[in-house]
C-alpha cells in the first residue's frame, strides 16, 4: 500500500480545508482541532460551507505569529 503524499495548499490559498489544517499542524488528529477549538479562545474558528469547515490562512498566520510571541516572552 503506498501512502499519499501531503497535499500543500498553493500559495494563492486563502482558506485550508480541516485536513489540510492537520497536514499544517504535523499530521494532528481530527480530535486535536475539536479539543483546540473547545480549550483556546484564541484559536481561528472554521468557516462553514454546507457541512464543510474551512479555515482561513491569514487568521492562522497571526494567531501562530501570536502564540510564538508568547512562548517567546514566557
Amino acid at each position: 500500500m503506498s501512502r499519499k503524499k501531503p497535499h500543500n495548499p498553493p500559495d494563492s490559498a486563502v482558506f485550508l480545508k480541516a485536513n489540510q489544517l492537520r497536514e499544517r499542524y504535523g499530521g494532528v488528529s481530527f480530535m486535536w482541532i475539536v479539543r483546540t477549538l473547545e480549550r483556546d479562545p484564541t484559536f481561528p474558528r472554521p468557516y462553514k460551507f454546507g457541512r464543510l469547515r474551512f479555515f482561513k490562512l491569514s487568521e492562522l498566520i497571526a494567531w501562530e505569529r501570536s502564540a510564538a510571541a508568547k512562548s517567546r516572552a514566557a
